[in-house]
């Protein structure tokens, strides 16, 4: 069998080349993809008794006689050259290493948007518990649907969509629940909708309310979900008058809640809802504390503000303007000293000398409701970062309280699936 030299007699081949022996060619050679070098799998080595060279794979184990295939040096760039230990470094040419990219973010936003979250809803056996109590003696209550009222331009016009998305060149307009089947006094409104441009048109389902000089086509959509809701034609606790108008040319319908029609659009009917908005929670590391921004949109309110802090957007929820049955209100309060904090409580704080600001308010509900997530309303007045007193402050919280944060009380409200930044953004 062979033998292997000593190394002061016949020295392998190695990665960095630095031994060589006598008589063979250890110049690159060419071929057809450039310059080629040993695969960095095999070693040379000298067989005393038959004079001769031979090769071995140190990863097969393999040997032959044969000089195995050289290799463009390209091919050999994800050799992993560390594996044969100090000293035994591969040299594969000039090629300069590619920088690694850094994504660049001086305003901070990609970050705050990196830190949302959409929270988990309720379980089924919880809102089903909830549904027996806010709709006690009704058979199989329907939960609560979200209309989204977008509007765009050339010509004006709207869509209603039961969906956040919507394309750029749409703006939202505002927000309101309904019901997605019968319930008691509730009528059905039909959602149907027109091309070139795309608009939609919303009418009771007797129709008996269509402009009589509407003859534009209209259209139903495939999606059952998608072609209306229950609505009260009446007012009833905490809705609020939606109405709605339309003009020619092409026919459009938009709703609105003006007391009176625009110049040029003639007022068809109105129907009662509960109006509602989007919220967004925001973090700030350092120091802790936290923001909340209602609005569509949430601005310029995350990334880098003007004195240097991140605040990132957590999440974001719908919660009702008006008293809902079932629900209780929320007030937020802030102030700046001696930095930024909210206050979130079932009344605001009237005390001059704490300085609590009221900034805005919701409603949301006590118990679990289909399609709701569940939020804590948490409270602390020891630092985040030690066990000294610091100013109070609260936030709104998916998961349980930690370090010195504790649970005041809990909400449900309807969890957001996306933040935006700027409208059609």
């Amino acid at each position: 069998m062979a033998n292997e030299l000593d190394d002061d007699e016949h020295s392998a081949l190695t990665h960095d080349f630095g031994d060589y022996e006598e008589g063979y060619d250890y110049e690159g050679k060419e071929g057809e993809g450039g310059e080629l070098v040993p695969h960095p799998d095999w070693e040379r080595h000298f067989d005393d008794e038959s004079q001769s060279a031979y090769f071995y794979n140190t990863k097969t184990g393999e040997t032959t006689w044969d000089e195995p295939a050289w290799t463009p040096m390209g091919e050999t760039a994800d050799y992993d050259y560390d594996q044969y230990g100090e000293g035994e470094e591969w040299v594969g040419g000039d090629e300069e290493e590619e920088e690694e990219e850094v994504d660049y973010d001086p305003s901070g936003v990609k970050q705050a948007l990196a830190a949302f979250n959409v929270p988990p809803l309720v379980p089924k056996r919880w809102t089903d518990f909830g549904q027996k109590i806010l709709f006690h003696g009704i058979d199989n209550p329907s939960p609560f649907l979200r209309i989204n009222v977008f509007e765009a331009d050339n010509p004006s016009r709207e869509s209603f969509r039961l969906t956040e998305g919507a394309p750029k060149e749409w703006r939202t307009k505002m927000v309101f629940y309904a019901f997605s089947h019968q319930m008691p006094n509730t009528v059905r409104y039909d959602i149907s909708y027109g091309m070139n441009p795309f608009r939609n048109r919303l009418l009771p389902q007797k129709a008996a309310s269509q402009a009589k000089r509407d003859i534009s086509k209209w259209n139903v959509s495939r999606k059952a979900e998608e072609t209306g809701f229950w609505a009260f034609p009446l007012h009833v606790t905490g809705s609020q008058l939606f109405n709605v108008d339309w003009t020619s040319g092409p026919d459009r319908y938009k709703i609105t809640t003006n007391p009176q029609p625009e110049w040029q659009w003639t007022r068809c009917f109105n129907f009662f809802a509960y109006t509602a908005n989007k919220f967004h929670v925001l973090e700030c590391k350092d120091p802790l504390c936290y923001k909340i921004v209602e609005g569509h949109t949430v601005g310029g309110a995350i990334g880098l503000d003007e004195n240097g802090d991140q605040w990132d957007c957590i999440l974001a929820f719908y919660a009702f303007k008006t008293q809902v049955p079932g629900t209780n209100r929320y007030c937020i309060q802030q102030q700046y000293d001696p930095h930024y904090r909210t206050r979130i409580g079932m009344e605001p704080s009237q005390s001059a000398s704490k300085g609590w600001l009221d900034h805005t308010e919701f409603y949301a509900f006590d118990t679990a409701m289909p399609g709701t997530c569940k939020l804590f309303a948490q409270y602390t007045v020891r630092s985040t970062e030690a066990y000294s007193l610091s100013a109070e402050q609260f936030r709104l919280y998916l998961k349980d309280p930690w370090g010195q944060w504790e649970n005041k009380f809990a909400m449900y409200v309807f969890p957001a699936s996306d933040v935006k930044i700027t409208e059609g953004g």
